[in-house]
């Protein structure tokens, strides 16, 4: 038995006939959410009866809502181990980390749907301005995308202060994009933000932590950020990874739409840096 099904076995209190439906699951991850009911049946050798009980034994709504979140589900397992210790070994804290992060990043590319990122990207794409809503570390991320998405020729600020995110929501008008960021969703002022935006009708991009939160729950296109509390020492480092990734993602997406207006920019770029040194 894999350790990975150990641990889910343990959790949920598995029977024989459920750990073969979840080491099939486990070693078949990329596949399984392509199956139907009945597939899964027929390849793990039960029926879809006891395949929509086994997934509502592991929490989930019915089967649709497993296929959804499963990568999900799964990459907590391989994460959790993962926590640094105490006078742990430089050697030990180099490889435990590049995992760490390796699998924030599997995690979060598996939150988020090509339908979803289709979504972010036209929203993204159709403007020039784009604004960023952030408060503390998460300002600091959002100022690594403005340089990213600047160098796309997307205008983008960083909105930090309060006074200036209210005065935003009130003027900004459809030929901006506006991303909000918030880890926990519970902001009081970032909900009135979002509020006076929904009653607006400006369209917008929430990026949130995965649990269900009060922004989470507005009107916006979603887009969901890891976070990991078992993770002591590192949970908020964990969302930041998980953050970066998604602006790398954008910036990436951009890049390829119009990679030769980007080659040509960067070339200006080098050249007007050359003179100056």
């Amino acid at each position: 038995m894999s350790m990975i099904l150990e641990k889910i076995a343990h959790d949920y209190k598995l029977n024989d006939n459920d750990l073969y439906l979840a080491q099939y699951i486990i070693d078949h991850s990329e596949e399984v959410i392509h199956l139907s009911t009945h597939q899964l049946a027929k390849n793990t050798y039960t029926s879809a009866t006891a395949v929509v009980r086994f997934v509502k034994k592991l929490g989930f709504i019915n089967y649709n809502d497993f296929k959804i979140n499963i990568h999900s589900f799964l990459s907590q397992y391989y994460l959790k181990d993962m926590e640094i210790l105490s006078h742990e070994s430089l050697f030990s804290i180099r490889n435990k980390l590049s995992e760490i992060e390796v699998g924030i990043i599997n995690q979060t590319k598996n939150m988020i749907s090509i339908d979803t990122l289709k979504k972010v990207m036209d929203y993204i794409s159709k403007n020039k301005y784009i604004d960023i809503i952030a408060n503390d570390t998460n300002a600091c991320i959002g100022e690594y995308a403005s340089h990213l998405l600047l160098s796309t020729g997307k205008i983008t600020t960083v909105y930090q202060n309060r006074d200036k995110q209210l005065w935003l929501s009130l003027n900004v008008d459809h030929y901006h994009t506006v991303i909000m960021i918030s880890k926990n969703g519970k902001d009081e002022h970032l909900l009135n933000v979002a509020d006076i935006l929904i009653k607006r009708k400006i369209p917008f991009i929430i990026i949130t932590s995965h649990k269900k939160n009060l922004l989470a729950k507005k009107q916006a296109v979603l887009l969901y950020g890891v976070i990991h509390d078992e993770f002591e020492s590192l949970k908020d480092m964990v969302f930041y990874i998980s953050l970066k990734y998604i602006f790398d993602l954008m910036y990436s997406v951009l890049i390829s739409e119009n990679l030769q207006q980007a080659k040509e920019v960067d070339q200006l770029y080098g050249a007007l840096f050359d003179k100056k040194t």
